[in-house]
């Protein structure tokens, strides 16, 4: 697939002919690529001319001129703030810069999404909109949808960013695009999120909040993984998170297990263990949670607890692995959080947890610095469940009746 938009040109390498371009974006100019491919001699020849006239500052080889003169492109695809492939298709003379915007670019990239109130602002305390959380969604799409994919989505809508109410979202509404997949389990038609467009669209919807279930709507009801919620008294406690994920890793590579880690985006930290499919039964991860989380609460009684009632536990972080069944969900990855900041769940390297850590942050923007520095801590997620097995633990749990 291809995509096109109009952008103005901001720079122009010398050397290897590189034409810098950008879009408007409150105001300003936000850099989004360079192209040199499409252009006959002729265009090249005038582009060159026009660029020299009009430059505003010359350094080394590099040509700099203020915006005004913009072009139509063409490009594969929008990655890590940059499109990619660009091949130029023909100046747009009767158009100006502010036209350039930023949002038509992700429309374009949203397959013609019309993008409602760009605009509007999402957080107290910050300057985050609308277009930004789109912006956000753009760039995690390609490690936030596999993980998604096939799955009875909840979200939770936030129609006036935190400047008003929120509600859950199951049932996918009569107005919904074609694109949008969808999926009946008992009297509910889910929206399954699937493709760019539906992620997009759910981010016009302001749906802040991707809850997905352990298993996906073609495992048979049978987890996908195994996740531990561990869930401290208040984010004053996330020590404690840290602490427990710590335990619960030196346990796990004990066990052989392979194991990922992410920030819960609110107050916890939540452990995965990827399963193969079709492979487990909930009752079966029942018992290994069971007995992992009362192991540790043996270990550290003064620290963690597995008591449902809040009143009883005493500032000490709950493990839930009751909750680890079927048709309960968790907060997907990479999914933004309904609260001031719009913190993230976000993924982390098992080497990051540390004392310092802090659910603050992992905000929008830095995941996407992360992900333009290649930070992807769940990019082996996959390919560890067909080499993870349960067997051997389950064997020595059921012997000895623990």
């Amino acid at each position: 697939m291809k995509y096109t938009a109009s952008f103005t040109i901001t720079e122009y390498r010398k050397t290897d002919m590189l034409f810098s371009v950008g879009v408007a974006d409150k105001g300003k100019i936000k850099n989004v690529g360079q192209f040199s491919e499409g252009l006959t001699l002729k265009e090249q020849a005038a582009l060159t001319s026009i660029l020299e006239k009009n430059k505003h500052s010359e350094e080394d080889d590099m040509i700099k001129v203020n915006p005004g003169i913009c072009v139509e492109l063409e490009f594969a695809s929008f990655e890590n703030g940059k499109i990619e492939k660009p091949v130029f298709v023909q100046f747009l003379f009767n158009k100006t810069w502010q036209e350039c915007t930023y949002e038509k670019l992700l429309q374009q990239i949203g397959l013609e999404l019309q993008i409602t109130h760009p605009d509007k602002p999402l957080f107290p305390g910050n300057d985050l909109r609308k277009i930004d959380f789109i912006d956000y969604l753009t760039e995690v799409k390609d490690v936030m949808l596999p993980f998604l994919h096939n799955r009875l989505l909840t979200v939770i809508r936030f129609p006036h960013g935190l400047f008003g109410d929120s509600f859950y979202q199951k049932q996918c509404p009569d107005y919904a695009p074609p694109f949008v997949q969808t999926s009946w389990k008992e009297d509910i038609n889910y929206i399954v999120c699937n493709n760019d467009q539906t992620l997009i669209w759910l981010g016009n919807q302001l749906a802040f909040e991707f809850h997905i279930p352990f298993e996906t709507i073609l495992s048979d009801c049978m987890p996908s993984e195994i996740v531990f919620d561990l869930d401290p008294p208040s984010r004053d406690h996330f020590p404690l998170a840290i602490k427990a994920a710590q335990i619960l890793k030196n346990i796990l590579d004990g066990l052989k297990l392979i194991s990922f880690i992410k920030i819960s985006g609110n107050k916890g930290i939540q452990v995965y263990i990827p399963l193969p499919e079709k492979t487990y039964s909930y009752d079966e991860a029942r018992v290994f949670t069971e007995f992992i989380a009362n192991y540790m609460v043996t270990m550290e009684p003064e620290l963690f607890t597995i008591e449902r009632l809040k009143k009883h536990r005493k500032n000490r972080l709950y493990i839930d692995y009751i909750q680890h069944s079927e048709g309960k969900t968790i907060i997907a990855p990479y999914s933004i959080r309904g609260n001031e900041g719009g913190f993230a769940a976000c993924p982390i390297h098992w080497e990051e947890l540390t004392e310092s850590l802090s659910p603050q942050s992992y905000t929008m923007k830095t995941v996407q610095k992360r992900l333009k520095s290649n930070i992807n801590p769940f990019a082996e997620y996959f390919e560890a469940k067909k080499k993870q097995s349960l067997q051997a633990v389950l064997q020595f749990i059921q012997s000895n009746n623990l």
